[in-house]
């Protein structure tokens, strides 16, 4: 599951399926606070930290710190820039915290330091530009073929699933771990992005998210479009 705890980033990458930017929000802390309690809620509880550039929170090593407390396991997702500052840097090998750092140079505007730790894994290469934001404004390619929110939209509506818990888990199992993702005002949507459609918050209960996720209707990346019938029936998208 992605936390999204700010939409600031300086990056401006022409790909960018959030439209981070400079002037981008960060996520309280209340909202975080009822949010690691709502992944706490749930077995073998993991996050992947997200942003935006999540660096760039004032307030991120607090985060991380009230992470670790609460013994959820953590994964950064980052831009690469914080290697640069050398107190950041630091703390965040000593907290002994995974960081994935992204740098695809066809959509980042700037080259990275790529610093030799063992809890740093650099990609280079992204497989999949989501319909999304810049990605469109900017007429990128698109390489997507389904939606962002298919695998936990069938897994949650196959009858013998029928639980927003249990999906996650048989999600994590199978490595599918970047859906859904909690915005910076709590709420959850059923995508990676923030333009994907919400099905409800971190404050909701389990029955509240199941009964939603099931009976969402979305369509809003236009990937639907060519896939199989009984694919759409899959997600409660079909005729």
């Amino acid at each position: 599951m992605l936390v999204r705890i700010t939409e600031k980033c300086d990056m401006g990458c022409n790909h960018c399926m959030i439209n981070a930017g400079p002037d981008g929000q960060h996520m309280n802390k209340t909202v975080y606070e009822q949010t690691l309690k709502f992944i706490g809620s749930l077995s073998y509880p993991l996050i992947m930290i997200t942003g935006g550039e999540p660096f760039q929170h004032p307030f991120i090593i607090e985060y991380l710190e009230m992470a670790q407390k609460q013994k959820i396991n953590i994964i950064v997702l980052s831009n690469g820039t914080f290697v640069n500052d050398e107190e950041l840097r630091e703390k965040i090998i000593k907290m002994d915290i995974p960081v994935q750092i992204t740098n695809d140079s066809r959509y980042y505007p700037r080259k990275i330091t790529i610093w030799d730790h063992d809890k740093f894994y650099y990609i280079d290469s992204i497989l999949g530009v989501s319909p999304f934001h810049r990605a469109v404004k900017n007429n990128i390619k698109i390489t997507r073929l389904s939606p962002l929110c298919f695998n936990l939209r069938s897994f949650c509506r196959n009858p013998n699933i029928k639980d927003f818990k249990k999906t996650i888990q048989l999600l994590r199992l199978q490595k599918k771990m970047c859906t859904p993702s909690i915005n910076i005002d709590g709420s959850i949507a059923a995508g990676e992005s923030n333009a994907c459609s919400i099905f409800g918050t971190v404050y909701d209960t389990n029955q509240t998210l199941t009964n939603n996720l099931c009976e969402l209707k979305c369509g809003n990346c236009g990937l639907y479009k060519d896939m199989p019938p009984e694919y759409l029936n899959a997600i409660g998208e079909g005729k």
